[in-house]
């Protein structure tokens, strides 16, 4: 295995066998969400939910992922009529197979409670000493959150580079200032669904 491989799959396997992983790491996402407790806002947003249910783990993810491919396949559409469906439906899939990561760090690390003991009030006298451990467990945390986004939008991009043939600088910058919006907009409407 290659560089190629891990940071370009769509170029080097057929969009069945990428489809056939991009769906394996969909259930694998969907039931990592139900088990950590943390559901899916958007693609590379996540947000604890004790409430989580295995029907609504699912349907979050499902929205979040169905959502993402319609979008990106309607902007692939405006860089090249020829852009097929199952190319950007794989670029999704795949971008957001390493999610299970974050989740199970968030899980273990316990970042909803680790956060809030690192706060120092300064209106009070009795500061807050940060403990070493919860100090270190954040930066691991902060660390394995980068990578992945990181990895993920790598992922992302090339799919959509590879699906659509896009190479001008105009383009690439719309592509990048529309995803985010378009990620920001979905964890904030997300809410509002009843799911």
């Amino acid at each position: 295995m290659n560089w190629q491989t891990v940071f370009n799959p769509f170029s080097k396997f057929s969009e069945k066998k990428l489809l056939l992983v991009g769906l394996l790491f969909f259930i694998i996402n969907s039931l990592v969400s139900y088990f950590t407790k943390v559901q899916i806002d958007s693609i590379f947003h996540f947000t604890p939910n004790e409430n989580l249910t295995i029907k609504t783990a699912f349907m979050y993810v499902t929205f979040s992922t169905v959502t993402a491919i319609v979008f990106l396949f309607l902007l692939a559409l405006i860089f090249n009529k020829k852009t097929r469906f199952i190319d950007i439906a794989n670029t999704i899939l795949l971008s957001q197979a390493p999610n299970f990561i974050v989740m199970l760090t968030i899980k273990f690390i316990k970042i909803d409670t680790l956060a809030p003991s690192l706060k120092i009030n300064n209106d009070t006298a009795n500061h807050q000493i940060l403990n070493s451990f919860d100090m270190v467990s954040l930066i691991i945390f902060i660390l394995i959150l980068l990578v992945i986004a990181v990895y993920g939008f790598v992922l992302l991009y090339n799919g959509f580079k590879t699906a659509t043939n896009f190479k001008k600088w105009q383009h690439i910058t719309l592509f990048v200032i529309l995803l985010f919006a378009f990620i920001l907009i979905h964890q904030v409407y997300i809410k509002y669904l009843d799911l």
